[in-house]
């Protein structure tokens, strides 16, 4: 779609393109329905009649015109491909293509829409931009995907789901996360300045399909969301369709770029690029700067104390020793520790049970919690050495004596191998 002259007529079909993707897309950069808030809260604030508006006509759509055989009950949250997602996605449609349609009849002597096509493709960049800076930076910095931890290396490859193994993959190398970081970064950057705006539409759309085609084959559930920033990223790039067209296609000189301005007056000229400053400071601060002071929850996380992997070498219940056998349901056979307030015990039949945990630093004391918080268990612990770790106390109403060895997490295959610029052979293990 190139951008025309103000005094060309254009064409019906033209008019409706713009109108439709005008609607849709401002449905697209105002929905606030996600718990996941990318944004400055005060804006979900003043947005909420539009969000109470969606969370009344989605579960209703579903009930009364899709007929589905469950209500909607669960929200927009971590994943963007619930029911309710794909309800709301197929409202949009349905209201742009009536909005648009119902815009066109009523306007239909004005002869086009420069004017506004050129502030939505504005606003686009931007807000584009501004996403790709936000999932750019946490890989730069390392938040989305962060190193494998001790529960990912123990588990085997055939009990992690497709969206586990597509984090521990993009999570085990910092120069991937820094390159695909990086690259949307540089799309977005690219994006907020006209005449690197078709480059930076190119390569967001090639970043995108990417991303979204890792969403589709590994089951990542931001299939939805994705596939519109690859639908926004060609809406902006097709502005220079036939210059793309001549050159990639019809081996053709292309011309140069036609840049609409509406009254290019100086003090709007002033205004614009004062505010394009703003916008592009405050994408970087609200974006870098954010994902920058949340660097210790990815890989630079500060780790518990007792953080290890620990076999357990001897078990004592009421002063009796416990015999590893492999049928034995009460005797422990590894305890992890990868989180401050959380813990994994295997017992010796493989079975894992999750813990909640409350550690004294000073008091050196470990309690342990059921999902229901109810108190299980209550050790004093001790450690001889950085590879020992005993646990002295009560399992129920048992007493108990555990020791422990920590098994070096870096002997696995996967950190240990590491990077090598000659392999005489491949290495594939």
């Amino acid at each position: 779609m190139e951008a025309l002259a103000p005094q060309e007529r254009w064409s019906t079909g033209r008019k409706f393109t713009i109108l439709f993707f005008t609607i849709y897309f401002a449905f697209l950069i105002f929905d606030f329905t996600s718990s996941d808030e990318l944004f400055l809260h005060v804006i979900y604030l003043l947005l909420s009649p539009l969000t109470k508006f969606w969370n009344w006509i989605v579960p209703w759509t579903g009930a009364n015109i899709l007929h589905l055989k469950e209500p909607i009950t669960i929200l927009p949250n971590g994943s963007g491909d619930t029911t309710y997602n794909w309800v709301l996605q197929l409202l949009w449609l349905v209201f742009a293509l009536v909005i648009s349609l119902a815009w066109l009849v009523l306007d239909r002597k004005r002869p086009a829409y420069n004017d506004l096509y050129y502030w939505l493709r504005i606003i686009l960049r931007y807000w584009l931009a501004y996403m790709l800076f936000v999932y750019g930076f946490i890989k730069v910095i390392k938040l989305q995907f962060p190193a494998p931890n001790l529960i990912r290396l123990l588990q085997p490859y055939g009990d992690s789901s497709p969206m586990g193994l597509a984090w521990t993959f993009i999570g085990y190398s910092k120069m991937y996360n820094l390159f695909s970081g990086g690259a949307e970064v540089l799309a977005g950057a690219l994006l907020f300045f006209r005449r690197t705006t078709l480059l930076g539409a190119l390569m967001a759309m090639a970043v995108m399909i990417n991303v979204a085609a890792l969403n589709f084959s590994y089951d990542i559930p931001v299939k939805i969301f994705s596939l519109n920033l690859v639908i926004m990223s060609a809406f902006i790039a097709s502005a220079d369709w036939v210059r793309i067209r001549n050159v990639f296609f019809l081996n053709r000189p292309a011309p140069a770029a036609f840049t609409y301005m509406p009254h290019p007056t100086r003090w709007k000229r002033r205004l614009k690029l004062t505010l394009k400053i703003f916008a592009i400071f405050f994408a970087l601060f609200s974006t870098f700067w954010s994902s920058f002071n949340s660097r210790n929850y990815g890989d630079d996380a500060p780790k518990t104390p007792l953080y290890g992997i620990y076999n357990v070498q001897s078990f004592l219940l009421n002063n009796d020793t416990i015999a590893p056998m492999m049928t034995d349901t009460t005797r422990w056979k590894q305890v992890v520790i990868n989180y401050e307030q959380s813990l994994r015990i295997t017992t010796m039949p493989d079975s894992l049970r999750w813990m909640r945990m409350k550690m004294d630093t000073l008091a050196r004391t470990i309690n342990l919690f059921n999902l229901d918080s109810t108190i299980t268990c209550s050790f004093q612990y001790s450690k001889p050495d950085s590879l020992h770790l005993n646990l002295r106390g009560r399992i129920g109403n048992d007493s108990a004596f555990i020791t422990m060895t920590r098994f070096d997490e870096k002997s696995f295959r996967l950190l240990k191998r590491g990077f090598h610029w000659i392999n005489e052979r491949p290495y594939n293990y």
